[in-house]
């Protein structure tokens, strides 16, 4: 983000969020945000639109969250990156099958994908999604 892009980060938990706190005192460009992903009309009057989206929720409607707040935050042809751990949506479904639904999901809300990347040797059974958010639409040119 630069020295001059904020950071908006948003943490429900206890523990991570106390230390999201104490991260926030040493870098005044993140925002700390203590509150639900799942509600974003609480904190709306905290944050602007944003270029990016960063989830790692680790939830069974991880790929809803990642859309509501970028229908809200998330400037057209923004993007997101999603960090998706096939286990906490389905643990009974072939991994490979948890990625192509939740790539399904985020295209039903505009997304278009451009990068799915798997996390082994390092973490198994996850891997991260990069999308675009309502790309905007190329121009034909007249020659």
């Amino acid at each position: 983000v630069g020295p001059k892009g904020n950071v908006y980060a948003v943490e429900f938990s206890h523990r991570p969020g106390r230390d999201l706190l104490n991260v926030a005192k040493g870098r005044t460009n993140v925002i700390p945000i203590i509150e639900d992903a799942r509600h974003p009309l609480k904190y709306r009057m905290l944050v602007g639109m944003v270029d990016c989206v960063f989830a790692d929720v680790a939830q069974p409607d991880q790929a809803r969250i990642v859309a509501l707040n970028s229908h809200y935050f998330l400037k057209n042809g923004g993007h997101s990156v999603i960090s998706i751990k096939a286990s906490c949506i389905d643990s009974t479904a072939a991994p490979e099958a948890v990625f192509r639904r939740e790539v399904s999901k985020l295209q039903s809300e505009n997304f278009k994908p451009l990068e799915q990347l798997t996390l082994e040797p390092y973490e198994r059974d996850h891997c991260v999604l990069i999308s675009q958010y309502r790309p905007t639409k190329k121009k034909k040119s007249s020659e």
